[in-house]
């Protein structure tokens, strides 16, 4: 795997917070977490890119935190994904069935969204189909991160769903991520090594805690693992599945228990910090950050 020979910086905004990494090759040199005003972050998107990236700005400079190759996670707010299975289709049409199917089983999501796609192998193929992982992300959610970093005065390099981040940073082949923030969680279905289904629950109320952002959790984790199940035949779910911690509010004490309550005893385990981690890196806070250094390209 390829990693950044210079130093580099991955950033996210959740939790209230913009959590800053930088590093160089495998090796973290630095991480911050800098508080952010709710007023201009709402379901982990921001609502206000010229105040947060005067923000992000100050903090570069304070920081001595490179302002070139900045990579970003986004938070899977409005975002869908659909593994297709489609005739095998010769020369360049591809593209077109899938904006064509995309467009069919998401409604709208064509015109207010960017599609990607990519052909995979998930074990399920038929000789005469084949199996493409379809992408959509609202367009705003994008453009709001653009302009924030040319606020900041940062060159972003590269940009990716926080779902896909944390299925990169855990690395297992079947697992339910659940990365947990006071403002909303992070719900990771990963299926044959595929986030087969994400979720981003927010936390609406006008002043977000721990406490609410539990009770939603709590309250949706089951019911989301039951629907993937429910609605993908195919599934590697079972009920020796486990659960994979990460965010902040891992750092209550009884999170595994909780989790291991509200959905029928279900294993809970930690990340394993790799051996490249400093002994002290927080690494649940800043899975994410982790999940886009360990990205090989850009």
């Amino acid at each position: 795997m390829a990693f950044f020979n210079s130093r580099a910086m991955a950033f996210t905004i959740e939790g209230l917070s913009l959590r800053i990494l930088t590093f160089s090759g495998r090796k973290i040199e630095n991480w911050y977490s800098i508080p952010l005003n709710p007023n201009f972050v709402k379901d982990g998107l921001v609502v206000s890119p010229d105040v947060v990236g005067k923000v992000i700005s100050e903090a570069v400079q304070e920081k001595g935190v490179p302002r070139n190759g900045a990579i970003a996670a986004l938070p899977s707010t409005g975002a869908a994904s659909q593994v297709l299975s489609l005739p095998k289709i010769k020369g360049g049409k591809l593209g077109d069935v899938v904006v064509r199917e995309v467009k069919r089983l998401m409604p709208g999501a064509v015109d207010v969204d960017y599609v990607y796609w990519q052909q995979i192998d998930n074990g399920i193929a038929k000789s005469n189909k084949q199996s493409v992982y379809a992408l959509a992300v609202p367009k705003n959610s994008v453009i709001s991160i653009v302009e924030t970093c040319g606020t900041a005065g940062i060159k972003l390099k590269g940009l990716e769903l926080r779902p896909f981040a944390l299925a990169r940073a855990v690395n297992c082949r079947s697992g339910i991520i659940v990365h947990g923030e006071v403002d909303g969680s992070e719900i990771v279905v990963v299926d044959n090594s595929i986030p087969g289904l994400f979720r981003n629950i927010p936390v609406k109320d006008a002043n977000p805690s721990a406490e609410v952002a539990w009770q939603n959790l709590i309250r949706e984790l089951p019911f989301t693992i039951d629907y993937y199940n429910r609605t993908h035949h195919e599934s590697s779910i079972t009920a020796e599945t486990p659960i994979y911690l990460s965010g902040a509010l891992t750092l209550d004490p009884e999170a595994s228990a909780k989790l291991a309550q509200a959905t029928g005893g279900r294993k809970v385990e930690r990340v394993e910090p790799p051996p490249w981690c400093p002994e002290n890196f927080p690494l649940e806070e800043y899975l994410v950050n982790v999940g886009l250094m360990l990205k090989g390209k850009w």
